[in-house]
Order: structure tokens, then C-alpha cells, then sequence
């Protein structure tokens, strides 16, 4: 079953580029341009990872990763913080983000950040 990332940016764009690289990669990928139906969406969606800009219009992408570190029902979903705004360096020790990505995104990074959280462990085996 492939692994399913939330994407939160209000930059259509961004939205498409993130979205086309993770889709090509057999992630399962669901886009938003406004967090206003977070709470479904998880619900619904029930993502393995978010993807969140800081910077969503009326909507502080920070604030919001703390709430859903600070919800029992959501801290277990890592959310990756995206933004070229200087208070993403806050992101994991004051929001709680489990990671960050720097605009302008540079795909690599993002394909190895996102995989970091989704892709099973390499199991070693070792013989005695």
C-alpha cells in the first residue's frame, strides 16, 4: 500500500511540482491550497506524513504543527515544515516539526527528507 502525504501550501505551483514528483515515486498524494479542512482531511485522508508551509495566507503553518504535535489523536504523523521564511529554524525545537525543507525546494532533498519518515528500514541481517 503506497504511503500517503498530506501537502499544505498556498502556492498552486508548488502544490503541482511536490505533488507530480511525490505521485511519480508511488507516493499517494492529496493537495491543499488552505488548512481550513485540516481536520478532515486527516480524518478522511489519514496521512502517513504532512508536508506544511509556514505562510498560508491567514493561516501560520507553525502554529499549526503545534497543535497537531500537541493532539494525542496526531503528534504520531511527522510533519516536515516548508518555507524560505527565517523562523522555519524554530520549526523543530519551539513547534515540534519533525523536519524542514528550505525554499526554493530542491527536489533530492525533498524525495530523501519525505523518505526518511516513509520508507521501511533496510533490515541487516547478521550471522554469528
Amino acid at each position: 500500500m503506497a504511503k500517503r502525504v498530506l501537502v499544505i501550501d498556498d502556492d498552486t505551483a508548488i502544490l503541482e511540482v511536490i505533488g507530480g514528483i511525490l505521485s511519480y515515486e508511488d507516493y499517494d498524494v492529496k493537495t491543499s491550497v488552505t488548512p481550513q479542512d485540516l481536520d478532515s482531511d486527516i480524518s478522511e485522508f489519514n496521512p502517513d506524513l504532512i508536508l506544511l508551509d509556514i505562510n498560508l495566507g491567514s493561516f501560520n503553518g507553525l502554529q499549526i504543527c503545534r497543535t497537531l504535535k500537541a493532539n494525542p489523536d496526531t503528534k504520531h504523523i511527522p510533519v516536515i515544515i516548508l518555507s524560505a521564511d527565517d523562523s522555519i529554524f524554530d520549526a523543530i525545537q519551539i513547534f515540534g516539526a519533525n523536519d524542514i525543507i528550505l525554499k526554493p525546494l530542491d527536489m533530492n532533498v525533498l524525495l530523501e527528507t519525505v523518505g526518511k519518515y516513509l520508507l521501511a528500514p533496510v533490515i541487516q541481517l547478521h550471522r554469528y
